[in-house]
């Protein structure tokens, strides 16, 4: 059953992908195991920033949620030092009904609206309400310092060997261009047919 769901998750979420969420900068070769770049959501002190993510999706998925680290430093009440995100549907509120799409959006909403009944850096919530200012600040120099640099998206091309890298950039960051998320999603499939 999880295998089958993995491959009906994957096919789709490239199609609709969550907003400011793209394809990491390597090729999937386990689709239990793979990169999204999550791009700094506007309005927030972590524009402008590229922030890839490991995804592990755990052998008892879809009754285990998925397993998410932030490859790079943030700023943020609800992150710690390994990048680690604590969020209540990672833990007590985690159901079989989420997918992978609805984690890594909820995940964007947390960047852009911390959940500070469930903080892991106490000092940064305590910042975040009592000195907006200065926790933007912070999070500005933080994303400036560890998430500036451009992540290029791998997207695989139809035929084997036919690989296309693909940097989105500016406005177009939460929008991918369709013809390449499906070649994206085919080799997936092939991959996980291959399993």
């Amino acid at each position: 059953m999880s295998t089958k769901r993995i491959r009906k998750e994957l096919s789709s979420l490239w199609i609709d992908p969550p907003a400011f969420c793209r394809p990491g900068a390597s090729p999937v070769t386990d689709p239990c195991h793979f990169e999204v770049i999550i791009d700094g959501p506007a309005g927030s002190p972590y524009a402008g920033g590229t922030f890839p993510v490991d995804v592990v999706i755990p052998k008892d998925y879809p009754f285990k949620p998925p397993k998410l680290t932030f490859k790079t430093k943030v700023y943020h009440p609800n992150i710690n030092s390994e990048g680690k995100m604590f969020v209540d549907i990672f833990m007590s509120n985690w159901t079989p009904a989420l997918t992978i799409s609805t984690v890594l959006h909820s995940v964007v909403s947390v960047l852009y609206d911390p959940l500070l009944d469930l903080p892991v850096r106490h000092g940064v919530a305590l910042q975040y309400v009592h000195e907006p200012a200065v926790f933007e600040k912070k999070a500005r120099e933080c994303t400036r310092r560890h998430a500036s640099a451009p992540v290029v998206s791998f997207y695989p091309g139809k035929q084997a060997g036919n690989s296309v890298s693909m940097s989105v950039t500016g406005s177009s960051k939460s929008k991918l261009h369709r013809g390449s998320s499906r070649r994206w999603i085919d080799a997936v499939l092939v991959l996980i047919s291959k399993r």
